[in-house]
């Protein structure tokens, strides 16, 4: 066993262990030659042999017989999943949806805990989710190639029913708002295995028109639909505030163009007539 922390009468104990194995085996084969990696390991294995067999001098036994007899019984078989390093990511919020983002993907945790932030655990093949230090959630990490994809478990939502309510309420804000923005919704909720995860996407989604304007989300949804299959909502965002930058840079030019800031004759003419007085 290590010794314990802050226990400086147990280093004594391991260093002094340390020091007998060096005389048994260092000091033992000093003057031996060994022409080869080999012969040198078994030279050490039957140095350090005959050090465990040797009987204690002031007790019945020998360090093999306390090892086989006091010891061994306590060991464990290694793991069958080597140890893993884990990293640690902190502050993420729960959305309403009661899931978390975390590295371009969304990992559910228990609905009570919406609105809270919690820490992120991570190795190459699973993320731990915690809060105020204890372990609420785990997943499978998804696969690198799906950008914004989604974990969801249905023990994790709230309420399935209201919120079926709100998916629907969704869609038909979603109809009201233009043909191109329902069809993005509609693509969004039918290729989602459970409905509620999406609702948080599809309402950020829709707020684009208050921000902007409807037609203006129409054009953006438009563009996006034209690149993507299943666009999400930064390329929509970005779509719309570049085709608005375009907008007011048209109206700008258009402006300047009916409304020229020139003083004409009339302006120098005034001055002439002062100048006379």
């Amino acid at each position: 066993m290590p010794t314990g922390v802050k226990k400086p009468k147990q280093k004594a104990s391991v260093e002094g262990s340390v020091g007998k194995i060096a005389t048994a085996v260092i000091a033992k084969l000093r003057n031996d030659v060994f022409t080869s990696l080999a012969a040198l390991n078994a030279g050490i294995r039957k140095a350090v042999k005959e050090f465990n067999d040797k009987p204690f001098p002031k007790r019945p036994g020998s360090r093999r017989s306390i090892f086989e007899t006091e010891e061994k019984p306590y060991l464990r078989t290694l793991p069958l999943i080597p140890y893993e390093v884990c990293d640690w990511s902190y502050g993420h919020k729960v959305g309403s949806n009661s899931h978390i983002w975390w590295n371009k993907g969304q990992y559910p945790v228990p609905y009570k805990y919406i609105g809270c932030k919690a820490d992120v655990k991570f190795n190459s093949h699973l993320v731990f989710i915690y809060y105020n230090r204890a372990e609420i959630a785990r997943h499978p990490i998804l696969p690198r190639h799906m950008a914004n994809g989604i974990r969801t478990e249905q023990a994790h939502l709230p309420f399935p029913l209201r919120k079926n309510r709100s998916v629907d309420a969704l869609r038909d804000r979603a109809r009201e708002t233009g043909p191109k923005p329902f069809e993005v919704i509609r693509r969004m909720f039918d290729e989602a295995k459970v409905e509620e995860p999406p609702m948080q996407t599809a309402g950020a989604i829709l707020s684009i028109a208050d921000i902007y304007s409807p037609q203006l989300l129409e054009k953006a949804c438009d563009k996006a639909l034209r690149q993507y299959h299943m666009p999400y909502y930064k390329t929509i965002y970005s779509n719309a505030k570049s085709i608005n930058r375009a907008k007011e840079l048209t109206e700008f030019k258009e402006n300047n163009k009916k409304s020229g800031i020139v003083r004409g004759a009339d302006y120098y003419r005034k001055g002439e007539t002062t100048n006379e007085h």
